[in-house]
C-alpha cells in the first residue's frame, strides 16, 4: 500500500499557492501578511478602501499584534506594481551607452 501523504501536502500546498496568488492580484498586494486569513478577504479590502484618516481610526485600539497585520497590509499594498505597468527589464544599447562600467562593456 503506497503513502499518498506526499502527494496529498503537495496538493494541498499547491492550492494555498493559487489561492494566494489569486488574493495577491485582487487586493493587488505585493505579498500576504505573515497571518493572513483566507475568510478576511472582505475585511482587507474594505480596510484598503478606507481613506488614511479612517484607516487610523480603524487601528487606533488594537494591541501591537493586530496592528502589525494592518501595517503589513498596507505596506503590502504600497510595494505593489500592476504586472501591465512593470518596466521592461531588459538591458537595452541606451542603458549600456550610459553605464558602461555596470554592464562591462567597452565603447
Amino acid at each position: 500500500m503506497s503513502d499518498n501523504k506526499p502527494a496529498m501536502i503537495t496538493g494541498l500546498i499547491d492550492d494555498w499557492k493559487l489561492r494566494s496568488a489569486e488574493v495577491k492580484v485582487h487586493l493587488r498586494l505585493k505579498y500576504l501578511p505573515l497571518d493572513f486569513d483566507f475568510g478576511q478577504i472582505d475585511e482587507c479590502e474594505r480596510y484598503l478602501e478606507m481613506s488614511d484618516d479612517q484607516q487610523r481610526a480603524f487601528v487606533s485600539d488594537m494591541n501591537n499584534e493586530e496592528y502589525e497585520f494592518w501595517n503589513a497590509l498596507e505596506t503590502s499594498r504600497a510595494l505593489y506594481v500592476n504586472p501591465l505597468d512593470k518596466q521592461d527589464g531588459s538591458i537595452t544599447e541606451a542603458k549600456v551607452a550610459a553605464h558602461p562600467k555596470r554592464y562591462g562593456w567597452k565603447l
